[in-house]
C-alpha cells in the first residue's frame, strides 16, 4: 500500500462483503494487550472477545475474519523473508519497545515531536505506527531504544561505552522489576553520565 496515494483502511473485505471495523490505535492497542496476555493459549471465547471488539456489527467469524484482522494489526505488511544485518548494524535481538510499559514514553514522544496529544485524538492504527517508528532521536522513547538494542559484543564500541550500554540495559530492561533503591540508583547513573562523570563505582554498587 502506498500510504501517499491510497487512504488506510476502515473496512475489510471478506467473501466479497466489506466490513467495517474499529481503526483507531486504542482498539488496536487493546486487542494486543488481549492477545499478549493469553499468548499463544489464546481460547475460543478470548479470540470471539477480541473479534468482536474489532469488527462492527459483526456477529458470524470466519478463518478470513481472523486472517484480516491481524493483516491489519501488521499495518498490511508481508513478512519480510530476508535476514537484517543486526550484528553489521551493532543492534541485538532484544524487543525494543512494550506498549505497555512504555506508554508514558510513547505519549510524550508524540507530544514533543508532533503536538500530538494521545489523550484527545483520535488517529487510524497505521498512521499511529508509523509516526512511531518515526520518533526521532530527541525523544526519550528512542534513546531507551537505542540502549536495549545496542549489541555490547560490537567491536566498535569503547570500554566507556560498553560498560554504558550494559548499564542503560540493566536499568531499562523490559524484563525489569523496578524498585525504590533501583530507580534511585538509576537517577544517580543519569545524572553521572550528564555531567560526564565516571559510572564505574556506581554500577559497582548497583550489582
Amino acid at each position: 500500500m502506498n500510504v501517499l496515494t491510497e487512504k488506510f483502511p476502515t473496512q475489510l473485505e471478506i467473501q466479497g462483503r466489506y466490513w467495517p471495523i474499529n481503526w483507531d490505535f486504542r482498539t488496536a492497542l487493546d486487542c494486543n494487550e488481549m492477545i499478549e496476555q493469553s499468548r499463544q493459549d489464546i481460547t475460543e471465547a478470548e479470540l470471539l472477545d477480541i473479534l468482536g471488539k474489532f469488527y462492527k456489527n459483526c456477529n458470524h467469524y470466519t478463518e478470513e475474519h481472523i486472517e484480516k484482522m491481524f493483516w491489519f494489526f501488521a499495518c498490511g505488511r508481508e513478512k519480510e523473508h530476508k535476514i537484517f544485518p543486526r550484528k553489521i548494524a551493532g543492534i541485538n535481538d532484544k524487543q525494543p519497545f512494550d506498549f505497555q510499559k512504555d506508554a508514558g514514553l510513547i505519549y510524550a514522544g508524540f507530544q514533543q515531536q508532533y503536538g500530538i496529544d494521545l489523550q484527545t485524538t483520535q488517529m487510524h492504527w497505521w498512521r499511529f505506527m508509523l509516526l512511531l517508528e518515526n520518533l526521532g532521536e530527541g525523544t526519550r522513547l528512542s534513546k531507551v531504544i537505542e540502549y536495549r538494542t545496542r549489541d555490547t559484543s560490537s567491536k566498535h564500541l569503547s570500554k566507556e561505552e560498553r560498560t554504558f550500554y550494559k548499564a542503560m540495559q540493566q536499568y531499562y530492561g523490559l524484563d525489569r522489576k523496578h524498585n525504590r533503591q533501583e530507580d534511585e540508583m538509576l537517577e544517580k547513573i543519569e545524572e553521572a553520565l550528564m555531567n560526564g562523570e565516571d559510572i564505574t563505582e556506581l554500577l559497582k554498587g548497583g550489582e
